[in-house]
């Protein structure tokens, strides 16, 4: 009998991208479009497709507030709009250059770009439910927006995350990196059955480990195989394995003072 096929050997999202060809497009030589890497060349081309023309180059002080809203996600003040201007005036690609490296430098980037983590990691700062008290998450969100800032390779930004209190002489930094598999909500309800809940959180940590970090929704093997998902029963249940042998200890982490 032939084994069967892995359902991942069919699976769209695991067929690896591949660098599409640059178009050769009539539109490189229109003064209106200023080409300075690949990506305009397939705008330029789709222009071409559906009869567009190009919009014309955003103002300089549009411009400026554009990058501050898109890097940082705060508004320029008018001294920086001004500085801006000035230097664009003289050399705008340049000019461009300076102020993103500068914003990418601002605390205010990973504030920015943390939310996204933030937001699929399920963080809040209470804990849901019917009381929905409190909690003291605030360490871990800092330190999303810490690794960030720092540029952080994204596998060691996993790794601390999912495993960071097993690391080798872990740090202080990477026990609080593991508030990400503490984010799902508490149940402090009289009634309620320990041990139900429990696994609720496991089913919970299981989902957003599934969603934020394969990509993948993975809920279906809770309970079944299903031809079209990429995740079997046993290997939802493999990696459930790792997560189900911890208690559920509150690790306690200082600031300096």
């Amino acid at each position: 009998m032939a084994q069967e096929e892995h359902p991942t050997s069919r699976h769209w999202v695991f067929t690896a991208p591949e660098r599409p060809v640059v178009p050769d497009t009539n539109r490189r030589n229109d003064p209106t479009l200023v080409i300075r890497n690949p990506i305009d060349v397939f705008v330029a081309d789709r222009l071409v497709q559906e009869g567009l023309a190009m919009s014309p180059p955003a103002a300089p002080e549009v411009l400026c507030r554009r990058i501050y809203l898109d890097v940082i996600g705060l508004p320029p003040a008018p001294s920086d709009v001004d500085e801006f201007v000035a230097a664009a005036r003289d050399d705008p690609a340049n000019a461009v250059e300076v102020l993103v490296d500068r914003l990418l430098e601002s605390e205010h980037y990973g504030e920015k770009w943390a939310r996204h983590w933030l937001d699929v990691a399920r963080y809040a700062d209470s804990n849901g439910y019917e009381k929905d008290l409190r909690r003291e998450q605030w360490a871990w969100r800092d330190w999303v927006i810490g690794a960030i800032n720092a540029d952080m390779p994204y596998d060691q930004f996993l790794i601390e995350q999912i495993a960071g209190d097993l690391l080798p002489n872990h740090t202080q930094d990477q026990l609080v990196a593991t508030g990400f598999l503490r984010n799902g909500m508490i149940n402090e309800e009289g009634a309620i059955v320990p041990e139900q809940f429990r696994m609720e959180g496991m089913f919970d940590r299981m989902d957003c480990i599934g969603k934020a970090v394969l990509g993948l929704s993975i809920q279906c093997a809770q309970c079944h195989s299903h031809k079209y998902d990429p995740i079997t029963q046993d290997e939802y249940y493999g990696m459930f394995a790792f997560l189900n042998d911890t208690c559920e200890a509150m690790s306690p982490v200082y600031t300096p003072e």
